[in-house]
């Protein structure tokens, strides 16, 4: 009885083996159709966003760019057909189906939906030609099963995206010198190297009067601007000398209505031992680790203003001017960081070092070029006043800054305006009358977990 017992026992056992085998098999293959099926799956949802993104960037840049929304539509389809004939797009490729495609419809094809809204949020389908927010979506496409046939899953990836203009782009800086340029509206695209403010690209400029001229402000003012947290002459001289920590300033080139607020004041001391810096020469709480000067300080005999004070280009017809130009022939600026310019021609003083090379006068390239307000001057009466901001250019500064009243005005050289030097656009996502530079980008579609 013993043994027949212990028989039967152990047939049981066995019997349970099974069954907890049988159940661990089939865990086991869902754990592997989980892994294997939904990271196939991922991969080739992350594949079909991009596809979608970039067609929805290109449909808002076609309208951007004039196009009707049948042409977008088009354009949607055209983008999708070149991106999925990559080896990588292969599945995706045979799951789209573009053999009967309508441009004339949104809803394009059984897969394809492109429509077009006002606003991106809400979005509101709209047939308008004027909608230039427009959303394509690509849905239910089937993709190959591996073990996920076990559980009768069937694979389907979708995706939707959304593109349009953005609000305008500020522009932002953390470098721009407090000064102003005051723009020569009368001589507005004079000739073909003046642009829409009166500037003449690498023209010189009096970019700050010294205490003898006549202010095309108004009296007390000697272009000198409060920018950020500036407060005051401590303010004005770190800011001179390239200081970042003072706060961030945007403008956005082309809307109307914005102003910048003077700073009342010559603030001589300050101003020359901020921008001096950029020179070589430093005294007053400046210093050659904080404050670099640029790997070129060369400069000509100095510029020197006419007996009015405000005539700088009769000023300096009598005077050497060659090696202090930006870009000027075999005088250029930006081609001789290898050269010694006593060679090439007489200099008050100055040298070219490498950038960051030892010794207590590091130099960094470009400390010499000047980014600054444009703004219009017309109308002003008094020291402290709010301008109106036109734009950002760049200037090259052409020699040092004096520290006696006279003599303190700074002379620069235009280059360009837009800002250009090292300044970044800014969008917002949220639009506006886009009265300003704005970019095409992406938005999130309202409602939807694919974009």
């Amino acid at each position: 009885m013993g043994i027949n017992s212990n028989n039967t026992l152990r047939n049981k056992q066995n019997g349970n083996v099974l069954i907890v085998f049988t159940v661990a098999l089939f865990a086991l293959i869902g754990m592997a159709s989980l892994a294997l099926d939904g990271g196939h799956l991922l991969l080739n949802k992350g594949k079909l966003q991009n596809l979608v993104d970039a067609a929805a960037l290109h449909a808002a840049t076609e309208l951007d760019e004039g196009a009707t929304h049948e042409q977008a539509r088009a354009a949607v389809v055209a983008l999708i057909q070149l991106n999925i004939t990559h080896n990588d797009h292969h599945e995706l490729a045979s799951a789209i189906d573009f053999s009967s495609v309508n441009n004339s419809l949104d809803q394009m094809t059984a897969q394809l939906n492109v429509e077009f809204s006002q606003l991106p949020d809400p979005f509101i389908q709209d047939n308008n030609e004027s909608a230039k927010y427009v959303k394509v979506s690509l849905s239910q496409l089937d993709l190959d099963n591996f073990l996920a046939d076990v559980f009768s899953f069937n694979k389907q990836v979708s995706a939707t995206a959304l593109s349009g203009p953005s609000s305008d782009i500020s522009n932002c800086y953390q470098d721009l010198v407090p000064m102003v340029v005051c723009a020569d509206l009368a001589n507005a695209n004079a000739d073909a190297l003046t642009n829409e403010y009166g500037l003449k690209e690498y023209s010189l400029n009096l970019m700050k009067i010294g205490s003898n001229s006549n202010s095309p402000i108004g009296p007390g003012n000697f272009q000198l601007l409060r920018l950020g947290s500036n407060t005051g002459a401590a303010d004005i001289r770190a800011a001179m000398a390239g200081d970042t920590n003072l706060g961030t300033v945007c403008f956005t080139p082309g809307i109307s209505n914005q102003s910048v607020p003077t700073e009342p004041g010559n603030t001589v001391g300050p101003v020359a031992q901020g921008l001096n810096t950029r020179m070589g020469e430093w005294y007053g709480p400046v210093n050659s680790t904080e404050h670099l000067r640029d790997t070129n300080i060369c400069e000509g005999a100095t510029i020197e203003l006419d007996s009015n004070g405000d005539a700088l280009e009769a000023g300096a017809a009598a005077k050497s001017y060659t090696f202090n130009d930006y870009d000027n022939d075999e005088a250029q600026y930006l081609n001789d960081a290898n050269t010694s310019c006593d060679a090439i021609n007489p200099i008050s003083g100055g040298n070219i070092i490498a950038e960051l090379s030892a010794g207590s006068q590091v130099a960094r390239s470009d400390r010499r070029i000047l980014q600054v307000v444009i703004a219009d001057c017309n109308g002003t009466t008094n020291g402290a006043n709010d301008l109106d901001f036109l734009d950002i250019g760049c200037f090259f500064m052409t020699q040092k800054v004096g520290s006696s009243g006279p003599t303190s005005y700074v002379v620069g050289e235009f280059i360009n305006s837009g800002g250009n030097c090292t300044d970044s656009g800014t969008p917002s996502i949220t639009p506006v009358d886009n009265d300003g530079p704005y970019k095409i980008v992406l938005f999130h579609v309202p409602g939807s977990s694919d974009s």
